[in-house]
């Protein structure tokens, strides 16, 4: 591959002096004029000899070309490449290696089982990840090795950390219920439906019932005459009303993304947080990603996005759909009985001090029965 040399001569008789170098037949291209030079490049082996003819002109290199010139570059910011070649090959080996294995449940017992599991899996700190087809079939393998055990199971991988979500099968048995139960409501509503496994229904679909009420009993009659008391079984779904008060600020702060984006890495102690780098931007936003913890210290791999912050303030109506949606996410979150939202209704609605303040009446349809044992009471002879 042929080397070449970018010179600038000092000249106003441009075509003179390319004249000259045709003659010598110099390998030369890339020609640019100025008001006071010639630029080109040259072949580095003739330059020596265009030196030698042209000796009236002040001839200056003043840079490489090609692969020449990327070499002179990588050698003059050698330490720097060679920092973010190491820095390349140590990010990709942190991003695809383990460092802490989570299993998340309350049963210790349930918790060991899984993480013997995935040792046998190749699942362990200090391991490489798996792929995405990996991992789902080692979910089916757990699963299928604890059918009785295991419902569900969930792999997530957050940086360096894998979280296992588990959900625990629960078998129920109402046969080693001891000694007889009704199911009562929980709270008050209208009765929407009713499924019977065992005992004698008190109630049908529309019946208003109060908390405390008997919706299965356990009392077994023939001609009100109690033969047999066992323990109910069975699910009570009823409309249920809640009647909820909350507020949103209008005023807010709107986040942009510029596209601006750079690594770094964060040291966390309690609520301290401290960057090794500093910030390049006054305004950026940070997404973590957990390392690994030394003693009192926990160290995280960041990405420093710069952010543009905008004030801005909702209407009347986006604050009160986003308050609406809040309020029925929340209450579906806290309580797992419910099924489904059937009615929602503001009933007042305010604005102080750039507030949205709402009362609102809510209807959802929720499983209300309970078990509760009880002990009949025997006539004495």
């Amino acid at each position: 591959m042929k080397r070449y040399l970018k010179v600038r001569i000092n000249t106003d008789k441009n075509n003179t002096l390319l004249l000259k170098l045709n003659k010598i037949n110099a390998d030369i291209k890339n020609i640019n004029y100025t008001k006071e030079y010639i630029i080109f490049d040259i072949n580095y082996q003739d330059l020596k000899r265009v030196k030698r003819y042209l000796i009236s002109y002040n001839i200056e290199v003043i840079d490489e070309t090609g692969i020449y010139k990327i070499k002179k570059e990588i050698s003059k910011n050698l330490l720097f490449f060679v920092g973010l070649i190491f820095s390349f090959l140590v990010f990709t080996f942190l991003s695809n290696i383990i460092i802490k294995v989570n299993v998340i449940h309350q049963n210790k017992e349930i918790r060991e089982l899984i993480k013997s599991d995935l040792k046998e899996y190749g699942i362990t700190p200090l391991s490489m990840k798996k792929s995405y087809d990996e991992y789902e079939e080692v979910i089916t393998k757990i699963k299928e090795n604890h059918k009785d055990k295991i419902e569900w199971l969930e792999i997530d991988v957050d940086g360096m950390v894998i979280n296992i979500r588990v959900e625990e099968r629960i078998i129920t048995n109402y046969e080693t219920k001891t000694g007889p139960c009704n199911i009562i409501a929980t709270k008050s509503g209208t009765i929407r439906s009713l499924l019977t496994s065992r005992g004698v229904p008190l109630v049908k679909i529309n019946d208003y019932v109060k908390m405390g009420d008997t919706l299965i009993s356990g009392e077994v009659k023939l001609n009100e005459e109690v033969k047999n008391d066992v323990c109910a079984s069975g699910n009570v779904y009823a409309e249920v009303w809640y009647n909820v008060q909350a507020s949103i600020p209008l005023n807010y702060i709107e986040e942009t993304k510029t596209g601006k984006m750079r690594y770094n890495l964060l040291i966390k102690k309690g609520p301290i947080e401290k960057e090794i780098l500093k910030p390049r931007v006054k305004d950026s936003k940070l997404k973590k990603y957990y390392l690994f913890k030394i003693f009192d210290y926990e160290f995280y791999f960041v990405k420093d996005y710069e952010v543009t912050k905008t004030n801005k303030k909702y209407s009347e109506t986006e604050a009160l759909n986003i308050l609406k949606k809040e309020i029925t996410q929340k209450l579906t979150v806290n309580s797992k009985q419910i099924t489904k939202i059937i009615n929602e209704k503001v009933l007042q609605k305010s604005v102080n001090n750039d507030k949205l303040n709402i009362d609102m009446f809510i209807a959802v349809e929720e499983q209300i029965g309970k078990s509760i044992t009880y002990q009949r009471e025997t006539e004495s002879d």
